[in-house]
């Protein structure tokens, strides 16, 4: 199984509030999206944790995802990226 986690992150100048978004992708298939949430630095790998769990395709809580994530990181492909405007995310 190959997990592709795809964030994206916006900082409201504002408020000085980050959100991101956030889409998963196992084996080529999209598992789940998150369009905008609240959250600051790797906060978006929580969310995917979560989507992989609802979508029943990890069973273990956010430290067993860590582990497998350093363990296998053969199995994991993450990029993030910072965007200008909140449209982007």
């Amino acid at each position: 199984m190959h997990t592709v986690i795809i964030g994206r992150r916006w900082f409201q100048k504002t408020y000085g509030n980050t959100y991101h978004s956030v889409t998963v992708v196992v084996d080529g298939e999209t598992v789940g999206t998150c369009p905008m949430t609240y959250g600051y630095g790797d906060q978006y790998i929580q969310t995917a944790h979560e989507m992989l769990v609802k979508a029943g395709k990890f069973a273990g809580d956010y430290s067993a995802f860590c582990q497998d994530r350093m363990d296998h990181r053969d199995r994991y492909t993450v990029t993030v990226s910072d965007v200008a405007r909140q449209k982007d995310l």
